[in-house]
């Protein structure tokens, strides 16, 4: 691969100015992989800071495979294109284009490091691995590594924006397995060896380790995940503040330093189970709904995504979710047509359609997450956390 060279030598520098650092700032104890190369890394994902956690495990460079949008950060994309040549994750084009990319650098002897669930968790839960990712390790003729990174979901919540808080973090090698190892297994076995490997429930982890997260403002930003009032039954209409969650009816609950809810009017403990019993609610909702408005929104910016990573603004205004389509900012996106609906940031959708990409943004809170739900659940006719591009 041209340039490996300058990646290498930028890998060992950053690692060794960084890796300190990283562990100072998260509490977090790695442990090395000192696999030889070229090696298919895969590990869950909680963080925007992930990458970085996980190169504080791995000596050797890897390519990481992006998300498409951190192309379209300036200067900083530019940089990271120059000295680390990650590989873009385009929404809307066939997962086909990125796994090519990534078997194409595995078999120059380059090792590539992925998320395998493409997205961070909002429950506390790991989130769909896609049933090709096994099929892309068992083809790829590398060893396949599975780290597993825990204490990420109680350190930056999805939701918290640049809240984080400090507790303690752990990155473990879930497993190896040899080239040999994947061709005598199906790509089956290897997919549920990967699910299995890289599941973390961090509420389950935490009630038997009751480990402190300490930070400020714990609460806010919660309302982009939790947007059904559980008292009142109405949406968006609860607000976050400090460390405490309402809602226009006086609902209120509190979110302490150890991850939990608490408080007379909490329903639950956890955000796993009250965001379960809200995606029951926001599909049932969508059921009854009939030719109606299922919910909307104001405020939103809708943008189109070109291949070379420029934008275009669409329009702004209002979005509405129907039973067969999305309508944002004077735009309409049959739901049948989607080939991609999914989340980055706490509420930044990215939409796929026709060879199309779009962004729909928005300044305000907003609980985009529902979108993503009940879309999943139109298309499928049962709840998902994601769709993806086939």
């Amino acid at each position: 691969m041209e340039h490996i060279g300058r990646y290498r030598t930028f890998w060992k520098v950053a690692r060794a100015l960084l890796a300190p650092w990283i562990r100072r700032k998260f509490n977090y104890t790695p442990e090395l992989c000192t696999v030889e190369g070229p090696c298919l890394v895969l590990a869950n994902h909680n963080l925007d800071w992930d990458p970085l956690i996980l190169a504080c495990g791995f000596p050797e460079y890897m390519s990481f495979v992006s998300s498409e949008h951190i192309f379209r950060w300036g200067l900083v994309a530019k940089l990271l294109i120059f000295f680390l040549n990650p590989i873009a994750r385009q929404k809307g084009t066939t997962a086909a284009d990125t796994a090519m990319t990534m078997l194409r650098r595995l078999r120059k002897g380059v090792s590539v490091a992925m998320f395998a669930e493409g997205n961070r968790s909002f429950n506390g839960l790991t989130g769909e691995i896609l049933p090709s990712t096994g099929k892309l390790a068992r083809s790829s003729g590398a060893t396949l590594i599975t780290y597993r990174i825990d204490g990420g979901y109680f350190t930056a919540p999805r939701w918290c924006g640049n809240n984080l808080r400090r507790g303690r973090m752990t990155g473990k090698i879930a497993n190896i397995y040899t080239p040999a190892q994947l061709k005598a297994m199906s790509a089956d076995e290897v997919n549920a060896a990967i699910v299995r490997d890289l599941f973390v429930d961090a509420y389950a982890v935490q009630r038997s380790e009751m480990t402190l997260f300490r930070g400020k403002r714990l609460a806010e930003g919660l309302e982009t995940v939790l947007c059904l009032c559980p008292k009142c039954g109405r949406l968006d209409t609860l607000h976050s503040e400090n460390d405490t969650l309402r809602c226009d009816c006086g609902f209120a609950v509190r979110y302490n330093p150890y991850g939990f809810i608490e408080g007379d009017d909490a329903p639950f403990d956890s955000i796993t189970d009250w965001d379960s019993a809200q995606t029951q609610q926001l599909c049932a909702l969508a059921d009854t709904a009939g030719d109606g408005i299922i919910f909307s929104d104001d405020g939103m910016l809708l943008k189109e995504i070109f291949p070379d990573h420029s934008e275009a603004v669409l329009g702004s205004g209002s979005m509405a979710l129907y039973a067969d389509r999305l309508e944002c900012c004077g735009h309409t996106f049959p739901l049948a047509e989607l080939s991609g609906f999914s989340l980055h940031g706490p509420q930044t959708a990215d939409l796929s359609i026709g060879g199309r990409c779009f962004e729909i943004s928005a300044k305000a809170r907003r609980c985009t997450r529902k979108y993503m739900l009940v879309i999943a659940h139109l298309r499928s006719g049962e709840p998902r956390t994601d769709i993806h591009a086939q």
